[in-house]
């Protein structure tokens, strides 16, 4: 038996909507993309969808729609995916490591307080596997410092994901998301900023455009981040699955950690009461002592077993080889000058968990007798 950890759920609705693109030969970005964004934004419950090609132009539109440039710090987790730190070095600023909490992986709202300086100009939380950063502390933090901060939660990783009774992408000032092929939704490649500011919003939809207003007029900087109208009719198809789809993923979820629970080398993920996590990743921290093998030599144990699991994070992003040999010239000036040095930092919980943390098969409609297979796998590997 071969269990794959994550695929794309497409179907006749998407074949029929990209159909129709490709007939209609208009496919640069128009009508589709206008209704995608409309549906999104509604689903997120804000006022603007802005769609883009990608989760990491969306964090960059989302942080030059702030101003965010040389002599700047944005403060983001140091366990992510490294387009987080990335977006904000392509603005040219400082991207400053602020350690997770081991409650939900995310951004340690104790930590953040540390961080800030008479720099900082944003705060990036990631909702990591799902999970809901706390965004009450986070953005107390925010507001404490006598100006403005501004909060841009990347929720690349956390479609419908729920915080108290608000959504991912809809509690910070802007929201980031990524529409990759394997996430709780998917236009194929794509990405959108959230937002219910109209001018961050308006600063967006010029910056996927080469910074264009109107047909002749370049404003400002802008790059080409426009999403098509083929990725879009795919997103408008999976706009009417991605709630089924996370019903879907949840239920899978928590029939694992059901049948886990007992395994006591593994740290299932829990989610508090006040969130609603949709487990794009079924996490699970490895204890290598106790299990008397390495996080690695599992992952190749349960391939040969025929189960595919998610691993990556390998490192905490500070320790990532551009951050200590090849960062831009422009942010290696800054630090420098700050004295600001990512080779020496160190943050003990994510350099507890990362690189010791896989995830589990737990894609929607996983047919049963999968799951058993993956249960049973488990159960049988003894210490």
């Amino acid at each position: 038996m071969r269990v794959k950890v994550a695929s794309p759920v497409v179907g006749d609705d998407e074949i029929n909507r990209v159909r129709d693109v490709l007939l209609s030969g208009n496919y640069a970005s128009g009508k589709e993309v206008q209704k995608f964004e409309a549906e999104f934004a509604e689903w997120i419950g804000v006022k603007h969808c802005v769609a883009m090609n990608s989760g990491t132009a969306a964090i960059q539109a989302a942080l030059a729609a702030i101003d965010v440039g040389p002599g700047d710090e944005v403060v983001v987790p140091a366990l992510t995916f490294f387009s987080t730190a990335m977006a904000v070095m392509q603005q040219g600023a400082l991207p400053i490591f602020c350690d997770i909490s081991l409650d939900n992986y995310c951004m340690d709202p104790d930590d953040l307080q540390k961080r800030i300086t008479k720099d900082t100009k944003a705060i990036m939380p990631v909702h990591f596997f799902g999970h809901m950063a706390e965004m009450d502390e986070i953005q107390a933090v925010a507001d404490g410092q006598g100006r403005k901060i501004h909060v841009l939660e990347d929720a690349a990783q956390a479609h419908g994901s729920m915080y108290k009774d608000k959504m991912s992408g809809g509690i910070g000032d802007m929201g980031a998301f990524s529409f990759f092929a394997t996430k709780h939704m998917t236009t194929g490649e794509g990405g959108a900023v959230t937002t219910n500011d109209d001018a961050i919003a308006e600063y967006c939809m010029r910056f996927r455009s080469h910074g264009m207003q109107g047909r002749h007029d370049h404003v400002h900087m802008g790059y080409n981040y426009r999403m098509s109208e083929i990725n879009a009719a795919i997103g408008l198809a999976q706009m009417k699955r991605v709630d089924g789809l996370n019903d879907s993923r949840i239920e899978a979820s928590e029939k694992l950690a059901k049948h886990l629970a007992e395994i006591d080398w593994l740290t299932l993920p829990k989610a508090p009461q006040h969130t609603k996590h949709t487990y794009f990743w079924f996490h699970v921290e490895i204890d290598e002592e106790k299990l008397g093998m390495s996080t690695q030599d599992l992952i190749k144990y349960l391939s040969d077993a025929g189960i595919e699991v998610r691993n990556r994070y390998l490192e905490p992003l500070y320790k990532q080889p551009v951050m200590n040999e090849n960062l831009p010239r422009l942010v290696r000036d800054q630090a420098k000058a700050k004295g600001y040095s990512y080779k020496d930092q160190h943050l003990p919980n994510v350099a507890k968990v990362a690189g010791c943390m896989i995830g589990l098969p737990n894609r929607p409609n996983m047919p049963e007798e999968e799951m058993e297979y993956v249960v049973k796998v488990f159960r049988e590997l003894k210490p």
